[in-house]
């Protein structure tokens, strides 16, 4: 299968999407939709930790002072995620920023739920100039939630060695003072 455009199709009641990999393999990925509120009211559930479960996968929320920090984490992982995939290109800061201060301001706002934090990403960068990039909105949306997922301990399917290895590289970068 040489070059595979990423698909979204809305289901009801999950959203399935699919991404390129760079093996060109086709991975396919389902995230059930339903508001964490609704379910932490009826099993009473008050602590705010990541989870997974039959209804989806979920990030703990973040507070406003940790915005600024996870933007700039975010959109550091997007970019080096970019420039180790493709090559070194320009638009490569400015899409991971973009997806990060998305993907944040939803989260701010509440949103815990996975499924939603991808479509919602994926839907904020469609106007983006991909033209330079060698990616869609729905990879670096897919790519974003890969890596969230990571860092929260997740185990996060058709991953390979570079993907579980770069956030480390990323790290030794901010401690270098190279990003």
């Amino acid at each position: 299968m040489a070059a595979v455009a990423s698909l979204a199709i809305a289901t009801v009641p999950s959203v399935t999407y699919s991404r390129r990999s760079s093996s060109s393999a086709l991975s396919r990925v389902a995230f059930r939709r339903a508001p964490r509120l609704a379910r932490r009211a009826s099993s009473d559930e008050d602590d705010n930790t990541p989870g997974n479960s039959d209804q989806g996968v979920f990030m703990r929320q973040i507070t406003p002072e940790e915005k600024d920090a996870e933007v700039k984490w975010l959109g550091g992982m997007l970019k080096l995620w970019l420039d180790d995939e493709w090559s070194l290109q320009e638009p490569h800061k400015e899409l991971g920023l973009r997806a990060a201060e998305k993907c944040t301001s939803m989260r701010l706002e509440g949103c815990e739920d996975m499924g939603s934090l991808v479509m919602g990403v994926a839907a904020d960068l469609i106007e983006f100039d991909f033209s330079d990039t060698f990616v869609n909105a729905f990879e670096v949306a897919n790519k974003c939630s890969e890596i969230l997922m990571m860092r929260e301990g997740y185990e996060v399917c058709c991953i390979n060695k570079d993907d579980m290895s770069r956030q480390t590289r990323y790290e030794e970068m901010v401690a270098n003072g190279e990003v």
